[in-house]
């Protein structure tokens, strides 16, 4: 644990270490610098054509990082205490503008995606506008400024100052931050080639050469005192010619080392007396800027054009590997490649297509693609010819497209084409471009899953048809099995058992149940046929079935000639009693005209009661939705005691319908089972309103 922490910390302890040794070197080179600057000789301090430190700055931010301004600072503060002897306040003044202008100018030139390798004109520009025009108005303001304040130069002098001040920064970054960024980085040209002993001998002779004549006849322009003669002559213009070979021959690092030794030269003759420019200028200030404006169009001329011939370089290079790419791709590649001519002729057929097809380049190259490659069908050609016209004015309808192809044995093969219209300059149809893919196997497996899916449908046609039968039976028997439970079982009982109810047992606190009996059936039995009996016990039962759907009411059950019917259930209703009456009044005239139309005399005797019953179904086989309890014995005593003909109710009834029904009073009668109990008997349905004062019994 405690060697981990050791490495962690020795591990920071370099990081602070190197970032403290960069600091140091950045402050050293800067106060160098501007050592270099002012020591020239006749040069005055403020009169300085190139501030190399303004330079140097910017260089080092834009290397290593905004985050070692302090260096530049640092620097900065050095120079002017070692040259100026300032107070605190006016060198610490000179600190700040000088760091915050190089900070500035490395973050806008990040900010808009400068390259340290000014491998392009963007980059260059960018250089200029930021770098060397925009940043340095900072320095330049602040320090003219700081010399009014102090007394070092008068109010009336500051906009001169400045301006010079401006001059000698811009002139720095120009030329030093250019000279630094590119010898900094280990340039390597993306084209560089191994080349051989003698080429690089006879490069070293030529660059030799260059660099004999650039140095002399800048040395003769402008270390040289030119007599008034020939003063008058644009002498500063001889080097320009040697500047050109530099950013052609041997790109940024030439142009920028070209431009970098004659500006040296010129500030060095300038500074002696020598040079075109001190001939031209009536004073010394007039020409240091002649210099500077020299210096600024050399340099920035000779970055422009290395930029330029790296960007052509570049862009040539990428051309010829794009065009070796593309003829590798095109020779090489494992698809079908042909161009045709307007006329449908090929022009171009690759190796691939050569072997696909069966076909060599002599052989095909000038052919016709119908009768080579296309199938020769009936107007094939004039079809061909419609269709190269149409597909110069709407390509987007051939961009893809499938054709039944032919080989030289005369198999057919499918073929997948992408097609490119060809034009001119002028933008006239020259051809065709053609790149096809073989989907010979694709299409046999389209036809054979076509096939199997059709056979499928078939199938699946045949047995939905067949389903379709078998559904409609089962429906059916669905059907015919529901309205068999129906007619068993009450619909909300039927519901209940199909949901996996075992025991069905509900109580209803009011409901009214009724019995009736066939009087004289078990003579009748005796007289006709069973099969006969049946039939008419049939018929009688029919009609009270449907008296009780009329009614509302649930058929429980037959036990031979005798009939159950409730009221009440499994649905409560209020009405309970009054549906049991009128369902017993019709059951009444049901039977006498069943007897009229038969021939025969009939009657039957009804027991009615209400109150409270349980109901449900129960076991497991047969079931049977049935009534228990008191309520159901004393209504089945009221029919076995009643008399034919007549309806008999027990006082639980009569007190529901008394005020709508005609009753008799039977009076106290012996119930077996129950004792003594008064009974009624139910006559009619009262016409008069239920408020009338008519009482019959």
């Amino acid at each position: 644990m405690t060697f981990t922490k050791n490495r962690f910390l020795k591990f920071r302890e370099s990081q602070f270490s190197t970032y403290l040794i960069k600091i140091a070197l950045i402050a050293v080179a800067y106060v160098l610098g501007g050592k270099l600057a002012v020591s020239i000789p006749g040069v005055h301090l403020l009169g300085s054509s190139v501030w190399p430190p303004a330079g140097i700055a910017q260089a080092a931010l834009l290397l290593f990082g905004l985050r070692f301004w302090p260096g530049v600072a640092l620097g900065a503060f050095l120079f002017d205490v070692i040259d100026l002897k300032p107070s605190l306040m006016f060198g610490l003044g000179a600190s700040f503008g000088a760091g915050f202008q190089a900070a500035l100018a490395a973050f806008l030139l990040h900010r808009f995606g400068f390259r340290v390798s000014l491998s392009s004109l963007k980059d260059v520009v960018k250089l200029v506008v930021f770098g060397a025009i925009l940043a340095t108005q900072i320095s330049c303001t602040l320090g003219a400024l700081r010399l009014c304040l102090t007394g070092l130069t008068p109010w009336s002098e500051y906009w001169q100052v400045r301006w010079n001040w401006w001059l000698g920064d811009a002139m720095g970054v120009i030329i030093f931050t250019p000279l630094l960024l590119i010898f900094y980085q280990n340039y390597k040209p993306a084209n560089k080639k191994h080349k051989n002993g003698n080429k690089n001998v006879k490069e070293a002779v030529w660059l030799l050469i260059w660099l004999v004549l650039l140095v002399t006849i800048s040395w003769v322009v402008f270390a040289s005192k030119n007599v008034g003669s020939i003063s008058r002559y644009p002498l500063e213009y001889l080097p320009f010619p040697l500047i050109i070979w530099a950013a052609i021959q041997f790109g940024q690092r030439g142009a920028i080392l070209s431009s970098f030794i004659v500006s040296c030269i010129a500030i060095w003759g300038g500074s002696q007396g020598g040079g075109p420019f001190i001939t031209k200028a009536e004073n010394v200030s007039q020409a240091i800027l002649f210099l500077q404006a020299f210096m600024g169009v050399i340099t920035i001329t000779s970055l422009l054009l290395a930029a330029t011939v790296a960007e052509r370089a570049s862009a040539e290079n990428l051309l010829r590997q794009s065009e070796i790419k593309y003829r590798e791709l095109v020779e090489s590649a494992n698809s079908i490649i042909l161009r045709i001519d307007t006329l449908g002729n090929i022009t171009f057929f690759n190796e691939f297509a050569q072997k696909f097809f069966g076909y060599s380049e002599e052989e095909i190259i000038g052919k016709n693609v119908i009768g080579t490659i296309f199938p020769v069908k009936k107007n094939a050609q004039t079809k061909l010819s419609i269709m190269l016209a149409d597909i110069f004015h709407h390509p987007d309808r051939y961009v893809n497209c499938e054709n039944k192809n032919i080989r030289s044995n005369g198999q057919l093969v499918w073929v997948s084409w992408a097609n490119k219209v060809l034009t001119d300059e002028d933008g006239n149809l020259t051809g065709v471009l053609c790149v096809g893919t073989d989907i010979t196997a694709k299409k046999k497996a389209e036809l054979a899953l076509k096939k199997l899916n059709e056979e499928l449908e078939t199938r699946v046609e045949e047995r939905t048809i067949t389903l379709r039968q078998i559904l409609e039976k089962l429906r059916y028997q669905q059907e015919q099995s529901e309205r068999l439970l129906l007619n068993i079982l009450p619909e909300a009982i039927a519901e209940q058992l199909k949901q996996g109810t075992n025991t069905i047992a509900d109580t209803f606190a009011n409901a009214t149940v009724l019995f009736a009996d066939i009087v004289g059936f078990t003579q009748l039995s005796a007289r006709v046929s069973p099969s006969e009996l049946v039939r008419l016990l049939n018929e009688i039962f029919s009609t009270f079935d449907y008296l009780a759907e009329k009614h509302g009411l649930e058929k429980i059950k037959t036990i031979g000639d005798a009939y159950m019917v409730v009221g009440g259930l499994p649905m409560p209703r209020s009405d309970h009693a009054e549906a049991i009456a009128e369902m017993a009044l019709d059951m009444q005239k049901a039977i006498t005209q069943f007897g009229t139309s038969h021939g025969e005399t009939f009657s039957i005797r009804i027991g009615i009661n209400s109150g409270p019953v349980v109901a449900g179904v129960i076991g497991i086989k047969k079931f049977i939705y049935d009534l228990w309890g008191d309520t159901v014995n004393t209504a089945s005593r009221m029919e076995s005691h009643g008399l034919p003909d007549c309806i008999q109710v027990t006082s639980a009834t009569y007190e529901l319908l008394k005020d709508k029904y005609l009753f008799e009073n039977r009076g106290s009668i012996h119930i077996k089972g129950k004792g003594e109990m008064i009974t009624y008997f139910l006559t009619g349905k009262k016409s008069l309103p239920s408020n009338s004062t008519k009482v019959l019994v």
